[in-house]
């Protein structure tokens, strides 16, 4: 809906003009966004410390101890996997206490081992992308990948399988990642989403469980759009769960453009536009942004494979 504003201009001065652009006007595409813009900033991240900097050399030190033979065909994806950028998140995540960020590290290790989320095959996660229930779009002004998420599109049960699209998708937003970017932002849209789309509380738990404890600092901000009433009691039933940093990531976002809503009593979280963190040519129509993008199977998962590896490629963490 477009509001209007009455001005004191003559008849003359009222010349017809063109009318407002709908977002039915503008060019579909199903293209996603997946070059950052050229201009965006980095978040900012505190300088190491001479202590802290100890710290990371001697948790390295322990790392290659336990890293995988030269001959194990695992090896060179577990290295380039404990780089530095790692190694900080690690120590970041657990306040800089070495014996907790080396313990959380090498049961991430001992999980990669075994669970080789790097290596998942996109042919057995492509039939949860069938929908677009979640995929990547967009980058915010801090160059984050957009991960988008909607409940309402779920379309499996297959709970093995939902869990390892969600890591499949962590695994490529990470190499989406441009330069001096390491953390990603979410979209959780709960538009026209009933009680029953809502994501069960073992869900978010295990979601939050493998956010946490895997990709620790990966998380860079997150927004709940057209949040309704049952989310805000599920919101409620796991905020206990989550590191209160984390929980601070997670902002709702207002239904109106003036800022007005509601239900903003129903969280304490912070309430905010969309268009203050992610441009409108990066955004979309959806949101209130420019892109009209829709949302089709091949022409998203091709060029996912294109930008992320096909099948998968190695890279430095």
């Amino acid at each position: 809906m477009f509001r209007f504003k009455s001005n004191g201009n003559t008849a003359a001065d009222n010349k017809p003009s063109s009318p407002p652009i709908t977002e039915k006007e503008l060019p579909v595409t199903h293209k996603p966004i997946m070059t950052p813009p050229k201009d965006y900033q980095p978040a900012n991240t505190a300088e190491i410390t001479d202590d802290q900097q100890q710290k990371i050399d001697q948790l390295h030190e322990y790392m290659t101890t336990i890293l995988l033979p030269t001959t194990h065909e695992y090896h060179e994806n577990e290295k380039r996997f404990l780089s530095t950028g790692t190694l900080k998140r690690y120590m970041r995540a657990r306040k800089w206490d070495y014996e907790a960020a080396k313990n959380m590290l090498e049961n991430t290790v001992k999980w990669r081992r075994d669970y080789r989320p790097d290596q998942l095959d996109p042919d057995y996660i492509k039939p949860e992308a069938e929908t677009g229930k979640m995929y990547f779009n967009g980058f915010d002004k801090c160059g984050r990948p957009v991960w988008i998420m909607r409940p309402r599109l779920q379309n499996s049960k297959d709970n093995e399988r939902q869990v390892k699209h969600i890591v499949y998708s962590l695994e490529r937003g990470i190499r989406l990642m441009p330069e001096k970017v390491e953390n990603i932002a979410i979209i959780v849209d709960f538009k026209d989403s009933s009680a029953s789309h809502n994501p069960s509380i073992n869900t978010c738990k295990k979601f939050l469980d493998i956010l946490g404890n895997h990709y620790p600092e990966r998380l860079g901000i997150a927004f709940v759009v057209k949040s309704p009433w049952f989310f805000f009691v599920t919101f409620k039933m796991i905020a206990p769960f989550m590191d209160p940093v984390t929980k601070n990531k997670i902002k709702f976002v207002y239904d109106n453009v003036d800022g007005k809503q509601d239900n903003t009593k129903a969280t304490t979280n912070e309430w905010v536009h969309l268009q203050d963190f992610i441009s409108n040519d990066q955004l979309e129509t959806d949101f209130s942004g420019d892109y009209h993008y829709k949302y089709d199977l091949e022409t998203y998962w091709d060029q996912l494979l294109d930008y992320t590896g096909k099948p998968y490629k190695v890279i430095d963490y």
